[in-house]
Order: C-alpha cells, then sequence, then structure tokens
C-alpha cells in the first residue's frame, strides 16, 4: 500500500498539477486525456514490480492498460459530469476527478497483480 501511495502519489500530484494547468489553456477533456497517456506510461512501466514486486508481463502491462483505460472512461465521464454540472474551477475538476480515479486504479493494480501480492503475504505471514 505505501508503494502504491508513493507511485501514485507523485502520479496524482504530476497530473493534477499539469491538468489544471492545461485545463485553463485547452479544453479540460483535452487536458485531462493528455495527462491521462502520460501517467498510463509511467504507472504500466513502474506498478508491476514497484508497487506490487511482480514481474510486469506483456499480459498484465496490457490488462493494466486495459484497465486504466476503463478508468480514463469513467474520469472522463467525471469531467463531462461536473462541468454539465457548473463546476467550472480547473482545480476542483481536477481533485475531484481524482478522488474517483486514484481508488478504481489501485484496485484494478491489485486485482491484476493479486498472485504475486497473494503469495508475498504468505511468505511474511510464515
Amino acid at each position: 500500500m505505501m508503494r502504491f501511495l508513493v507511485l501514485g502519489g507523485s502520479n496524482t500530484a504530476i497530473t493534477l498539477v499539469v491538468f489544471a494547468f492545461l485545463a485553463r489553456v485547452i479544453p479540460p477533456w483535452l487536458a485531462y486525456t493528455t495527462v491521462f497517456a502520460l501517467g498510463l506510461a509511467y504507472t504500466t512501466a513502474l506498478t508491476g514490480r514497484f508497487v506490487f514486486g511482480a514481474d510486469t508481463t506483456s499480459r498484465r502491462a496490457a490488462l493494466f492498460i486495459g484497465w486504466y483505460l476503463a478508468v480514463y472512461v469513467i474520469g472522463l465521464g467525471v469531467v463531462q459530469t461536473l462541468r454539465a454540472l457548473g463546476v467550472g474551477s480547473p482545480d476542483v475538476l481536477a481533485l475531484l476527478t481524482v478522488v474517483v480515479t486514484a481508488p478504481l486504479t489501485f484496485l484494478g493494480g491489485r486485482w491484476i497483480f493479486r498472485d504475486h501480492c497473494s503469495h508475498s503475504h504468505k511468505e511474511l505471514v510464515t
């Protein structure tokens, strides 16, 4: 959990700031898409090994990217819904979108890398 917080926290902090900045100069959906793509590359490269201590095989990377893309669609829906509700502040848009999407990315990663997580937990207990 701590490693996810470090990796996810750094990704979230960077993308939050960049998203809020970009949303001031380009449409919010495009800002979100841009930071999402950058975050996807960053987290796909590091999540398996750094967070869950597992190899990022081609299959796991594909599953993780697929999950991340599903989270992207959810996040884009959050952005569009908030805009429709009249939320105009880029900072509020960014923060509320991250509140929804960050837990989803953790849960997906944990599920995708679960075999290794369960095995490592058993080793720590015995």
